[in-house]
């Protein structure tokens, strides 16, 4: 049984530990220890990321899954994902509960992406154990620098896993929301040169790359795009000093669609902005772009997903079927052959101070794997 009270101590305790991207050591170490002491074959990469194996408990029940044509082999490997980093940089992250609601004190994020999804994943395996239910044999993959760029996964060596389908713990929405679907993503470099010179004196001797890139980024489709497709320039920076003609600046963007034919015209009509505006003014532009992740789409008949929307039914969820417009681990496992599909943990208003999740959520999260590992 999923026990409420333990469940929230692992959360609390995980988000404690201090865990921005590229600070895991702590957080790894005690996820190690944690995944050891409930019989897990514990490795950790270079990187940090973690995989853990749990054998085949008994035959796996699968009566409720050969019912909806969903039977499997208890031999097969499942995966479950989260990721140990939280996004930005804060630290020292106190947790409040109030009305049944986890929060944090309202200075930082709380960290319940992906905390939650670990807890999780924690908590399902202690009460199967407990109960002596049985299960497939499990690869528990817990990954670094999710939140840039989906590192840990990207740099994971996939070659070692043993599972081919699984499931990301690492979504919001009601508990039975699947994520089935989530964009391609081009990062993007792009630098524009002009020419230096004394801003008050003779200004015409120059050519001002922050006016270059602020007409470029004027003339380029950002934002929504349309119902698949997204596009942002995130960050700028350049010049020396406010009397000085800038000659350089450097930006950061992206794009993302679940349609890479609409990707690669949006990533186009982005270069082309910049070109267009420095050839105007006699600068140089270098626009860089490299594809972060790859697209993935499940449909219903996908036994990854029919297998969730099944457990989710018995237990009075209603299946909530999502294409997303972010990125995750999943798309790193699906570009490697591994078909997994995100879960939601009930997490809101994630990377902001009013992240929240409720305590009836996570439970029922909990509730919900555990009917997943059961049928097999």
């Amino acid at each position: 049984m999923i026990k409420e009270s333990r469940l929230v101590q692992t959360f609390l305790d995980l988000v404690a530990i201090d865990s921005p991207s590229g600070q895991e050591e702590a957080i790894g170490a005690e996820l190690a220890r944690l995944l050891a002491a409930l019989g897990g074959e514990v490795e950790r990469d270079e990187q940090g990321s973690l995989i853990a194996r749990f054998a085949v408990r008994a035959a796996a029940r699968c009566s409720a899954a050969q019912g909806n044509g969903q039977s499997r082999s208890s031999g097969d490997w499942l995966m479950l994902s989260a990721h140990m980093d939280t996004v930005g940089r804060d630290t020292g992250i106190k947790a409040q509960i109030r009305d049944g609601i986890i929060y944090s004190d309202g200075a930082t994020i709380l960290g319940g992406d992906d905390k939650s999804g670990i807890a999780v994943i924690l908590e399902t395996i202690r009460s199967v154990q407990e109960d002596g239910m049985p299960h497939p044999p499990l690869e528990v993959v817990i990954s670094v620098g999710e939140e840039v760029t989906l590192r840990g996964a990207r740099l994971l060596d996939k070659g070692k896993l043993r599972a081919r389908r699984g499931y990301v713990l690492d979504g919001g929405g009601p508990i039975g929301t699947i994520v089935t679907s989530a964009p391609s993503q081009d990062s993007l470099q792009i630098t524009v040169y002009g020419k230096k010179a004394h801003a008050g004196g003779e200004p015409e001797k120059g050519i001002n790359a922050i006016r270059v890139a602020s007409e470029a980024i004027a003339a380029m489709p950002l934002g929504r795009i349309d119902p698949e497709t997204t596009a942002n320039i995130g960050t700028i920076e350049g010049g020396v000093a406010r009397n000085i003609v800038p000659d350089e600046v450097r930006m950061q963007g992206e794009a993302r669609s679940r349609d890479n034919l609409k990707l690669a015209a949006q990533t186009a009509a982005m270069a082309a902005a910049f070109q267009e505006a420095a050839e105007r003014h006699g600068a140089r532009v270098e626009f860089k772009f490299t594809r972060s992740y790859s697209t993935y789409n499940w449909t219903e008949e996908d036994p990854v997903v029919a297998h969730a929307m099944a457990a989710a039914r018995r237990l009075g969820f209603p299946p909530v079927l999502e294409a997303s417009g972010g990125g995750s681990d999943a798309n790193i496992y699906a570009e490697a052959g591994i078909a997994c599909a995100v879960l939601s943990t009930g997490m809101e208003d994630v990377h902001t101070s009013q992240e929240h999740i409720a305590i009836a959520d996570m439970v029922n999260s909990a509730r919900l794997l555990q009917e997943i590992l059961l049928a097999g």
